[in-house]
């Protein structure tokens, strides 16, 4: 016997459970609203993200961390900083993080990223290295969020 775990829409949930009454050998075991993490879960695995980064020596400039911002910042579940500085004090106070940069090597670089997440180019190079190292930042945070 499996079970799985499922996360539904609530607009397919009922035809969802039409579709699993056709089939007998199915049980719904429990049914439960989805709970968005506590900002505190998500503030511990942002953390650990930035530290496993460090440690993988994906953090090399100290702006790097402006692509985090603004990584954050494109996804809905994310914390949001009006500027700069409150997303490194969001780092130094929050989640008690040191050796972090100034904020001018943070502001100056957070509209540098041009286009889709995950896919950006940037204003200040046309180096495509330097546009895949940036872009992988992104990805192995997320990736680090999510478990991987």
């Amino acid at each position: 016997m499996k079970q799985v775990t499922l996360r539904i829409d609530d607009a397919a949930f009922e035809r969802f459970m039409g579709m699993v009454s056709l089939c007998p050998e199915v049980e719904v075991v429990s049914t439960e609203e989805s709970v968005p993490l506590e900002q505190g879960a998500i503030a511990v695995r942002i953390r650990q993200a930035i530290v496993q980064l460090r440690a993988e020596k994906l953090l090399r400039r100290k702006f790097d961390y402006a692509w985090l911002k603004v990584a954050m910042e494109s996804t809905e579940d994310m914390p949001s900083f009006d500027s700069a500085q409150r997303f490194l004090d969001y780092l130094s106070v929050e989640l008690q993080l040191d050796g972090l940069p100034c904020e001018s090597s943070v502001s100056k670089m957070m509209d540098a990223p041009r286009g889709q997440l995950f896919q950006w180019t940037f204003r200040d190079t046309s180096d495509a290295q330097e546009t895949t190292r940036r872009n992988n930042i992104v990805k192995r945070f997320f990736n680090l969020m999510k478990g991987r």
